[in-house]
């Protein structure tokens, strides 16, 4: 195949260039960046200077219509241009689309996305990267070989700072439930509370949300899910709960053991081998290592320097990147692709829709549009 010709899109000032996500395709195998769109003058020259000297735009539209990329990196963290975007980079025939998380407002965009990317036979990453570590992998093999017997809950929890509730949701909420619906299976329904200052919401307490979010409500949130695999997910964030650690991960709870999931951190897992209310037990939480090796305890995980820790969790974005390149090649669906992005869409969607009824809602849901909107 011939050399992939990549784009990015940043804007700074909105949403900016996200988790430095354009420069995860530096050096991609069998790419080379062309062009940089912002909407700043400052910003395009600072991005073309960044990725190697490649040519500035401030009109991405112009720019997808002058280069004709291959792929189209979409990498602000604001969410309200990323419909848009994702659009136009299939209808402008990109091959590939990377783009940063949340994926975008509703599952109606989403279906809109993945429509102009079927017509077009475009793939599609989210930016999900906890789910393209080695050590996800290895939680995975270990599930599936019954490491913690039979998996009966996914219980995850957000940063819960002063984002807690509506904003932590959709932010950061959108790893753990990514990883919640890859380990557990599907959403099949969703029964959820939110309230604010201790009282259930109304559509009367939504308000525009941070980062382009759309409408949000709520300063807690506690949701659960019944997975297609059979176990119960979970997930809650309460706003400033004043933890000095944040929970901010996946807790796997199986008959015979446990295993917890620490988003974006090094060690990226570790498995207690009793069950999680076997409190008499004195059996201590094992880091599990890249390739399935477990240490003693957390105290030798303490030997990890900085160094490694930063160069494994950039090493899940360049596996991101590989999956994307892989896909195209192959004519085959990526891990954290549109389809699974438009999954976790719908799971927090449902959160709000379940909120707002006080029933239990199925999924797909029928309506496609924000609950609160």
């Amino acid at each position: 195949m011939d050399t992939l010709r990549v784009v990015a899109i940043g804007r700074t000032g909105a949403g900016d260039w996200g988790h430095a996500i354009d420069e995860l395709w530096l050096n991609a195998p069998g790419t080379a960046y062309v062009a940089v769109a912002d909407a700043t003058d400052e910003g395009a020259e600072e991005a073309a200077t960044r990725l190697g000297g490649i040519t500035p735009y401030t009109d991405w539209r112009k720019m997808l219509a002058d280069e004709k990329p291959d792929v189209v990196v979409i990498c602000m963290r604001h969410v309200d241009c990323h419909a848009e975007m994702a659009i136009a980079a299939a209808e402008a025939g990109a091959k590939g689309i990377f783009i940063e998380k949340p994926f975008v407002q509703t599952p109606a965009e989403a279906d809109a996305v993945i429509a102009a990317c079927q017509k077009a036979g475009t793939k599609l990453v989210c930016g999900f990267v906890n789910r393209y570590s080695e050590t996800f992998a290895r939680v995975r093999e270990m599930i599936d070989d019954g490491r913690i017997g039979q998996l009966l809950e996914l219980r995850g929890r957000g940063k819960e700072d002063a984002r807690g509730g509506g904003e932590d949701l959709w932010v950061l909420g959108s790893h753990i439930l990514d990883m919640m619906a890859s380990l557990g299976g599907a959403p099949q329904w969703c029964q959820a509370s939110v309230s604010e200052g201790g009282r259930l919401i109304t559509k009367a307490d939504a308000i525009d949300g941070p980062e382009g979010l759309g409408r949000i409500a709520g300063d807690a949130i506690h949701a659960m899910w019944g997975l297609a695999d059979g176990p119960i997910g979970f997930f809650s964030s309460v706003r400033e709960a004043g933890l000095k650690q944040p929970p901010f991960g996946l807790m796997l709870i199986g008959s015979s053991g446990s295993i917890h999931i620490r988003s974006d951190q090094m060690p990226h897992a570790f498995i207690r081998r009793v069950p999680l209310w076997r409190v008499d037990r004195d059996v201590p939480w094992q880091p599990i290592m890249p390739d399935g090796t477990l240490l003693k305890d957390a105290s030798e995980a303490a030997s990890v320097s900085n160094e490694e820790r930063s160069a494994e969790r950039a090493s899940w974005g360049r596996r991101a990147v590989v999956d994307l390149l892989d896909a195209i090649r192959e004519d085959r669906e990526p891990e954290a692709g549109m389809f699974a992005s438009r999954r976790v869409v719908e799971m927090t969607t449902s959160v709000y829709a379940s909120a707002l009824t006080g029933e239990r809602v199925t999924l797909p849901l029928t309506s496609r549009e924000n609950p609160l909107a």
